[in-house]
């Protein structure tokens, strides 16, 4: 699963950058159209666009935290904890998602899961972090105790920072080489080998859309465009791609907060784990059935 922050499904409109900047990748998908609202539903036997609502039937913007637990627990957050909460999980969140989470409902059926991103061994060491202040994805994995990936790991091509390229690591360690976004989807489709679910969170997309920078814009898009290109020329046959967000943003440069927009379920490989009667009403809490029904079908030889 590709999780990425605040891409939603907009306008075919200039405001929209998954619109007016080039995706040869995401067209080539999606029967030449941009990733928006339009190009929702089926394009081939093996891609389908979901348009997936993040509001979750309570009033307000959706947001990160309950946003990311839904999609990590397959539970109505917002609906749980009454609001949509934005940012890091305070405990009562946090606590919830550590309950129960993908990882954990991989682990009761003997399967393997994994988190892709990799840390420093310094994330860990900051007194905001020992206070708990980390991200649902960061805690949901610590909760099942999968395994945390670091900079050896990273260096070795055993997992993948969070913007892809390593540009922001970068910045802080130079002597970090840059690789390419295809490069690191080689690194991430290798993991996939040895796991039944492999996660990678990317969040510049989020960051993009609230500073409105169009330098970082261009190089979201261009990017993760030529990611998803690269995976797919990697897929073998028995291996899908999901990709969700947790809430609009980026694609409506027109207001820096969040949308109300639906985010993008687009799904390459085993379409036919979708039931056709839930599209209608696809949501975040829908991702992880999926992620479960995924692998059910390949071990069946279903897919």
């Amino acid at each position: 699963m590709l999780f990425v922050d605040g891409v939603g499904l907009g306008d075919d409109a200039e405001y929209n950058p998954w619109v007016t900047e080039p995706t040869p990748h995401f067209r080539s998908w999606l029967s030449g159209l941009p990733l928006s609202r339009a190009a929702v539903g089926a394009h081939g036997k093996e891609v389908r666009l979901i348009a997936t609502d993040t509001r979750l039937g309570v009033e307000g913007l959706p947001q990160s935290a309950t946003g990311q637990a839904a999609i990590f627990t397959g539970r109505n957050a917002p609906q749980a904890m009454g609001m949509h909460m934005a940012g890091l999980p305070f405990r009562r969140l946090r606590d919830w998602v550590q309950e129960d989470n993908i990882y954990k409902q991989f682990v009761r059926k003997g399967w393997k899961a994994t988190f892709a991103n990799s840390y420093t061994q310094e994330y860990f060491e900051r007194p905001a972090t020992k206070r708990g202040w980390i991200s649902v994805s960061t805690a949901t994995m610590l909760s099942a105790q999968v395994p945390v990936r670091y900079l050896p790991e990273l260096l070795r091509g055993e997992a993948v920072y969070h913007d892809l390229t390593r540009r922001t690591l970068k910045e802080h360690l130079p002597e970090v080489d840059e690789i390419t976004p295809e490069t690191a989807a080689e690194h991430l489709t290798r993991l996939g080998r040895d796991h039944d679910l492999v996660v990678h969170e990317f969040f510049l997309s989020d960051r993009a859309g609230h500073k409105h920078d169009p330098e970082l814009v261009r190089w979201v898009v261009e990017t993760l465009d030529r990611f998803l290109g690269a995976m797919l020329r990697l897929r073998q046959r028995q291996d899908t791609i999901v990709l969700v967000s947790d809430h609009g943003n980026m694609e409506d440069l027109r207001v820096r907060t969040h949308t109300m927009n639906p985010v993008p379920t687009l799904v390459v490989g085993d379409v036919g784990a979708i039931e056709d009667g839930q599209v209608a009403e696809w949501n975040l809490c829908c991702i992880a059935p999926l992620l479960q029904r995924l692998v059910e079908r390949r071990q069946k030889g279903e897919s």
